[in-house]
């Protein structure tokens, strides 16, 4: 293979062994920053590198030439020995739940550590990489009295001749961890530690544990905390430093690359052909009329019960606290697809009356959900046009479960884990205009004829008339009020008592010191009964609404099922825009404190404010929710690193407060090539429901709450017809059903939470939701 001699061109090919943890991709976002920023900044003659310096699109290419990631119990040993070590100069080994003394948590890094002398590729583990490593030769690894999980620690350097090399002493690190080596062995040497305190049962105490160590003649080193974290310095440092070590191991100079059908086999690899899109003609032209509203207050409910005040299945999100876009629909005579994870089906309806639905298409599926939906997404854009963020498309829920899809867990019989209705029509308000908008046949689809014969005009004119009718009706309600809705008077009861859910903090908190998450999202449910019925559930949004603005409400009426979503989430998950690729933008929230209602009298409001402001001090400065933010923080960057390289936190931790709560947010954006429904299947379930690592952690979840959550913690939100998405987390959100209203609530649990606090958490949230309630 083309080659040169000069050490300049040549950058180590990694291999990275994922242990199901949910950072993973962070480390694999150090590594291929290393390799872009020498392949962007090399300049050298020959063979691989033509002697110029590369652009930053070559350079991009020639860095993920360099990395394959495989999970840990994918491949066996022999494979692994034999098909990709050959070609790869070093290891990686991530971070992850478990234990290194069970076999099922390392898989086969424990056979490339135990290899390492035949082998001869540097080892670099990171957390329970670093874990294995110890106790692979003979140190003793075993649950730490104190525990740390998403706190910051100074790290004092003990040897910084190698893996340490320019890390300055007492430098800060972000620690995940409950094992820890409590015992070296004579073939291994400490290379840094811990120093300083950490909180722990309420209390600061001081924290020694080992945080790096090497072998003495292998090509082994570990380090215990994550130099990938977004709070972690140096860790750019201590992987050229690794890079640097594993130069002088191998000796190689010529620059070499991972050969393709070494690259098919990684999760990337995998991942891409999975997801392999066709161009498509856009199928619609969009007809928009705007409408001034000069000032007028609520302009989204008037036009709301003006439009759809006898609407029998109306599709309404709505930003309540008008700090953004509603949009005002409804699923009659529209299509709309239902997904079960259990029989895989898509069935495609149409409903043509209260309780009457035809069936337009049905299909068992043979790849997951959000592949096909991609597709239908793809299948149905407009030409560009002007218009707000929303120009039709599809509007509907994803429930929690969907994170079973194409896993081999086939959820529960009967159930809707993913219902989507195409929008053709539809009024969008936004603070000073309204749109009113519809979409245009222009293309017939021989595959999809169900789409011709439900989704948008078939003419123009007919079209322009809707519209202009329709924006007559919106002019018509602006002068209209809207009456206060009734008190909601209903009462609450738990699935899990208080006594029990104590209980199941506890039994999650057991499991995070024995190192089976760092970060555990427990929830309960809460259930009423309510009168049965459309006009019913209006009233109970109305007051929600009126009780608890948010910036992504929601009333989503389901005629034939009698059913709907009444939310008030505060919590974006993610939204996205495409133009010649994807920006993408997280905004997760952890971290609560509830707040009281500002006061109508004057005479009250300075002593209000300062409890305000004392509240909202005291959550920013936390470390129990700044570890929470953290850890989640760290997820939705491994979460977009599976599909970006460009990922940044724009926003750390600030607070935003809302009627009833102060919430801890974090801003994260990123760019990538990837459709929208792809960039949401990659970030799903939000990391803000489950906690760390993921996987583990969901089944864990299962364990303890022994129910289905639904909608509940799943997203909500529209993809639209011109490369546009929004999805929010639906927390404060009430699901009606069969005369019986339901409310999710929870928080994240790790080793800090108090459970007492932890259920008083529970209940503001369930106040926030519905503040007329009583709960037992």
């Amino acid at each position: 293979m083309p080659g040169t001699n000069d050490a300049r061109g040549w950058h180590p090919r990694t291999l990275v062994v994922d242990n199901y943890d949910s950072y993973t991709y962070n480390l694999v976002a150090l590594l291929t920053d290393a390799a872009r920023a020498h392949y962007s900044s090399s300049i050298y003659g020959g063979g691989y590198c033509d002697g110029a310096e590369t652009s930053m699109e070559e350079a991009e290419r020639r860095a993920r030439e360099h990395i394959i990631v495989i999970r840990n119990d994918e491949y066996s040993w022999a494979t692994v020995r034999d098909s990709i070590l050959p070609h790869v100069d070093n290891i990686v080994i991530s971070p992850g739940p478990g234990t290194p003394a069970r076999r099922a948590d390392v898989g086969v890094g424990r056979d490339i550590i135990a290899h390492t002398e035949d082998n001869g590729r540097p080892v670099l583990g990171v957390c329970l990489g670093h874990q294995m490593i110890a106790h692979e030769f003979g140190a003793k690894v075993e649950q730490s009295v104190v525990p740390v999980h998403g706190q910051t620690s100074t790290i004092d350097v003990v040897d910084d001749s190698c893996l340490f090399r320019g890390i300055p002493n007492g430098f800060c690190a972000v620690r995940y961890h409950s094992l820890t080596v409590t015992r070296m062995s004579s073939n291994l040497r400490v290379l840094a530690r811990a120093s300083g305190t950490v909180e722990h049962a309420g209390r600061m105490v001081v924290s020694t544990d080992v945080m790096g160590i090497r072998h003495n003649t292998l090509p082994l080193w570990g380090v215990q905390f994550h130099p990938e974290s977004v709070c972690s310095e140096h860790g750019a440092q201590l992987l050229a430093n690794f890079a640097h070590l594993t130069r002088m191991a191998v000796g190689r100079t010529h620059v070499l690359r991972i050969p393709p059908h070494v690259q098919s086999m990684s999760v990337q690899a995998r991942d891409q052909r999975v997801w392999e899109r066709k161009p498509t003609e856009p199928r619609f032209n969009l007809v928009a009329r705007r409408v001034e509203l000069q000032g007028v207050a609520d302009a989204g409910a008037k036009a709301f019960a003006h439009l759809h005040g006898d609407d029998w299945a109306p599709l309404w999100l709505d930003a309540s606290d008008n700090s953004g876009m509603s949009v005002l629909a409804s699923s009659a005579r529209a299509a709309t697809v239902r997904y079960s994870v259990h029989s895989q089906q898509v069935r495609v309806v149409r409903a043509t009356g209260p309780n009457i639905e035809d069936e337009l298409f049905v299909q068992t599926l043979s790849e997951p959900f959000w592949t096909w939906m991609q597709r239908m997404v793809d299948d149905t854009q407009c030409v560009d046009s002007v218009g707000p963020a929303f120009r039709c498309g599809w509007i509907g829920h994803f429930a929690y479960e969907m994170k079973d899809d194409g896993c081999g867990d086939r959820g529960l019989a009967n159930e809707v884990d993913a219902q989507l209705t195409f929008v053709d029509r539809c009024v969008v308000v936004e603070p000073d205009c309204a749109w009113v908008l519809a979409l245009v046949q222009r293309t017939v689809d021989v595959e999809h004829e169900w789409l011709d014969q439900a989704c948008g005009f078939t003419g123009t004119s007919e079209a322009e008339a809707w519209v202009h009718t329709q924006t007559q009706r919106v002019v018509e309600a602006l002068d209209l009020d809207v009456p206060d809705p009734e008190p909601l008077h209903v009462q609450m009861r738990p699935l899990m008592d208080r006594a029990t859910y104590l209980d199941a903090i506890l039994a999650a908190q057991q499991l995070i010191a024995q190192g089976e998450s760092y970060e555990i999202c427990l929830t309960n449910e809460f259930r009423a009964a309510i009168d049965p019925g459309l006009s019913s559930a209006r009233q109970a949004y109305m007051r929600m609404r009126q009780n608890n603005p948010a910036p992504f409400g929601a009333f989503i009426w389901d005629s034939h099922n009698q059913s709907g979503i009444l939310s008030c989430s505060p919590e974006r998950f993610q939204r996205t825009r495409v133009n010649n690729d994807t920006e993408i933008e997280m905004k997760p929230i952890k971290g609560t404190s509830r707040r009281e209602p500002r006061p109508l009298s004057s005479n009250e409001f300075d002593e209000w404010l300062m409890e305000d402001e004392r509240r909202k001090h005291e959550l920013l400065n936390s470390i129990k929710e700044r570890a929470e933010n953290l850890m989640i923080v760290d997820l939705i960057r491994h979460d977009l690193n599976t599909i970006s390289h460009s990922v940044r936190v724009e926003r750390l931790m600030h607070i935003e407060s809302f009627a009833r709560v102060h919430q801890m947010v974090t801003t994260a954006r990123a760019r990538a090539l990837s459709g929208m429904v792809e960039c949401l299947a990659h970030c799903f379930p939000p990391g803000s429901m489950t906690g760390a690592p993921k996987t583990r952690t969901t089944q864990i979840i299962s364990q303890l709450e022994n129910r289905r959550r639904g909608v509940y913690s799943g997203v909500l939100g529209y993809f639209s017809v011109h490369g546009r998405s929004d999805w929010a987390v639906v927390i404060r959100t009430a699901v009606v059903a069969d005369g019986r209203m339901s409310v999710g609530t929870g928080g994240a649990l790790t080793i800090l939470s108090d459970p007492k606090a932890e259920w008083a958490e529970v209940e503001t949230k369930l106040h926030a939701t519905m503040a007329d309630s009583v709960s037992p």
